[in-house]
């Protein structure tokens, strides 16, 4: 138990801190966002708004997505979507927008979908440099949990994987009582993962706790 309270402690005081630094990235209506760093994401914006906003921390995140863009046809709207991309980016202190290429017929949207290219691009017009993915599933689609299949993706660790720390707590969980395992101290694995994302006036705020425990 004298370890759980330390670690208690720096999760909440750098995630705090890392929660203050953030990148945001804007999400037309023909994007359907799925999951974000294996959780549900939380967007802001109405319900009938053109655009939302998704606000992320700085450094590496993971999204889900599926881009679904529509057609007129007669009096009809017909909406062609995608297959689900995950992908992940590095970003610090910056506004994010989609950019994907043009469809310009519901044909060749049909075609080629699933072959489409796009970008996250910030203030300056530079694109990201992006590791992406599709996260297929086979049978049936409805009810998908997306945030639980990126979550498995990232254990089997594909192009798109990441480290969440949904992954560190589970493996802590998993140990009950955070005793090391064999070969490797999921506590300490959890400790440097949050003070890598930790500012220089986290850390030194965490070195002095140290020091006086």
């Amino acid at each position: 138990m004298k370890l759980i309270k330390p670690l208690s402690f720096l999760l909440a005081m750098v995630f705090s801190t890392v929660a203050m630094a953030k990148v945001t990235i804007t999400v037309p209506d023909t994007v359907e966002m799925l999951a974000v760093n294996s959780a549900s994401p939380e967007l802001e914006g109405g319900m009938f708004s053109a655009n939302k906003t998704l606000t992320l921390p700085n450094g590496e995140n993971q999204i889900v997505f599926k881009y679904a863009p529509y057609f007129a046809k007669g009096k009809d709207r017909v909406t062609v979507e995608s297959q689900a991309i995950i992908a992940k980016f590095n970003a610090k202190d910056t506004k994010l927008n989609f950019e994907f290429s043009k469809f310009n017929s519901l044909s060749k949207a049909q075609k080629n979908i699933n072959s489409l290219e796009w970008s996250l691009v910030d203030q300056s017009g530079h694109k990201l440099d992006i590791q992406q993915d599709r996260l297929i599933k086979k049978g049936m689609q409805i009810g998908r949990n997306y945030p639980q299949e990126a979550q498995n993706y990232n254990t089997k660790g594909g192009v798109a994987a990441i480290v969440t720390p949904l992954t560190l707590t589970q493996r802590a969980l998993k140990q009950g009582d955070l005793k090391q395992m064999q070969g490797k101290n999921t506590a300490e694995e959890m400790l440097h993962f949050w003070y890598a994302k930790a500012d220089a006036a986290t850390k030194a705020r965490f070195k002095h706790y140290v020091e006086q425990h």
